[in-house]
């Protein structure tokens, strides 16, 4: 299967939405938590002969309807979404035996007001411009691997005082994959990593958003967000 990152870092297998890339395979968009369905079932529309003593009916036209996908309302997503939002796209529903769907249309999102467990729900519309007519029996031949951060990772309280200011963070990726970590405030709080930690320290009180990119050659890059609070 694909594998894919959950709004806690956390590796995950199963059906996902996914989006088409620049080199025309498919890349992970975000977990989602429900599918929609394909097309709605053919209207049959009525057919009478002069010479029939009965009606019958012929197959008529299938509704690509807007597609809804809730997910994770979390901010690593949201940055991700909001990369694709507005443009028509080649999206590809990715099925958990491998099969898939791939139609064309226009990404919206929104906050559905919703909590499951704690985690604020949103919801994905894509409007569809086109689908084809049968599914994928493999996608396999055109899925593109990303490179992830796969343990878990929270939004982080530090000093700025020498003996409270550092905090180190065991990182976790999928086979192969480096990462790069840069603060978006180095003036608050800088980080580094090596040798599969990351390292955050407190410069001056404040706030900033550590930034890691996450690649591997041959896979799509994944991005991650950790908020960083320096007291």
């Amino acid at each position: 299967m694909g594998r894919y990152y959950t709004d806690k870092g956390v590796l995950s297998k199963g059906a996902c939405l996914m989006v088409q890339d620049d080199d025309s395979k498919y890349m992970m968009l975000i977990p989602t938590t429900n599918m929609p369905a394909t097309r709605t079932a053919p209207a049959t529309v009525e057919k009478t002969v002069l010479t029939d003593n009965a009606i019958t009916r012929v197959e008529g036209l299938q509704d690509n309807e807007q597609k809804t996908y809730t997910f994770n309302y979390h901010r690593d997503n949201i940055i991700q979404l909001k990369k694709y939002a507005g443009r028509l796209l080649n999206f590809m529903e990715r099925n958990a035996d491998d099969t898939g769907e791939k139609f064309s249309g226009t990404l919206a999102f929104g906050r559905s007001g919703i909590e499951v467990n704690g985690i604020e729900q949103g919801e994905i519309y894509i409007t569809v411009n086109a689908s084809e007519e049968f599914p994928i029996e493999d996608v396999r031949s055109v899925v593109k691997p990303t490179a992830i951060i796969t343990s878990p990772l929270n939004d982080v309280t530090i000093g700025h005082s020498s003996t409270d200011n550092t905090i180190v963070i065991p990182i976790e990726t999928s086979v192969g994959a480096s990462v790069t970590a840069a603060s978006d405030a180095s003036g608050t709080a800088t980080a580094t990593y090596a040798n599969n930690k990351l390292t955050i320290t407190g410069v001056a009180v404040g706030n900033t958003m550590i930034k890691l990119e996450t690649s591997k050659t041959g896979e799509a890059t994944s991005y991650r967000t950790i908020a960083v609070t320096v007291e």
